[in-house]
This record gives structure tokens, C-alpha cells and sequence, in this order.
């Protein structure tokens, strides 16, 4: 990692994010240090580690598997509800209107929304978009529709008969001719 020239006898490799890195012995103490972890094989036999000489990071698992199956399935849950809806196009008038319909100030609606006050300010001026999930939240408090089914449209390419997602480079990109 550092760049060094290090014997071939004193190179160890490791895993770190992913990557597989061979690194001196400094590098190797400073990796170990931050990761807190103990270690299943320590040097390598010469220039071509054995997958058996690799070193490997031993951590304890904290999460039990049910739990991170779970969280798992959560996250896609969510991912998929937030690519199925889109936001209104008048969503600050709407949020703003209801808001002073109930008599609140942008605190309270903050508070109730566990937002900031600016973040609701900035909403209602129309110079924040909310995520799909504070959208979902400002509709159960404030009574309103502010999300509504995303429609995905097909564009037709006319030369071919053949549909299409999106727009395609030729259509986008002018040649100049010298």
C-alpha cells in the first residue's frame, strides 16, 4: 500500500474491502490495528500466495442470520415502493395549504413529522424536493396526496417498429463535418 520495496520472503497479503493486497509489514500491522481483528494465516510463501496463505480477517458475527434476512428484505421493500411513486407537481402549495388549514406553524409540522423546521420551510417554498418516505409521512399528518403511481412511458423508435427505453446517443449527439 505504501509503496515500498519489500522482500519477497516478507510480503503478506490480505483482503481489505474486497480488493486482495500484498503489503510490508508496517502496512500489515496498521491494517490489523484498524480492523480489530485476529488473523488465520500471517505471511505468504513467496511471490504467488496459496489461497491457504491468504490472510483473512476473523471477525465474530453480531447479527444472528435471521435478523440480516430480515434487513435485507426490508431494503428491497423500500427500494421497490420508492421507484413505483412520484411526487405531485404542486406538492409545496398542497403541503403549505393544509398546514395553515389545521393552524399549524412550520415547528409544529416539523415536530410531528420529526423533521427539521428548515427542511418543511424549504418544502413548502418548493426549493426541496421530499423523499418518497417524508412525503408519506406530511400525507398521514396533513391529510393530503402528495404521491401518486409512477407511469413508466415506452417511447416507440419509428425507422424500426421496435420499442424503446429512452432516448438513444444518435438522437442526442451532432456531427460536425470540417
Amino acid at each position: 500500500m505504501c509503496g515500498r520495496a519489500v522482500d519477497k520472503r516478507q510480503v503478506k497479503t490480505v483482503f481489505v474491502e474486497g480488493a486482495l493486497l500484498r503489503v510490508c509489514n508496517d502496512c500489515y500491522s496498521k491494517i490489523m490495528i484498524r480492523k480489530g481483528a485476529k488473523v488465520s494465516i500471517e505471511q505468504s510463501r513467496g511471490p504467488a500466495a496459496r489461497r491457504s496463505d491468504i490472510v483473512k480477517p476473523v471477525l465474530r458475527q453480531r447479527r444472528s442470520s435471521v435478523s440480516r434476512a430480515v434487513t435485507v428484505a426490508r431494503r428491497s421493500r423500500a427500494s421497490r415502493s420508492y421507484e413505483r411513486y412520484e411526487l405531485v407537481e404542486d406538492f409545496a402549495e398542497r403541503v403549505r395549504r393544509a398546514r395553515e388549514r389545521l393552524g399549524w406553524s412550520t415547528r409544529v409540522l416539523a415536530m410531528k413529522v420529526k423533521e427539521s423546521e428548515t427542511t418543511i420551510k424549504r418544502i413548502e417554498s418548493g426549493r426541496l424536493r421530499p423523499t418518497i418516505d417524508l412525503a408519506r409521512r406530511l400525507e398521514e399528518v396533513l391529510g393530503v396526496k402528495l404521491l401518486v403511481p409512477a407511469i413508466d412511458e415506452e417511447i416507440f423508435s419509428d425507422s424500426k417498429g421496435v420499442k424503446g427505453v429512452g432516448v438513444t446517443l444518435g438522437e442526442i449527439v451532432n456531427i460536425r463535418e470540417d
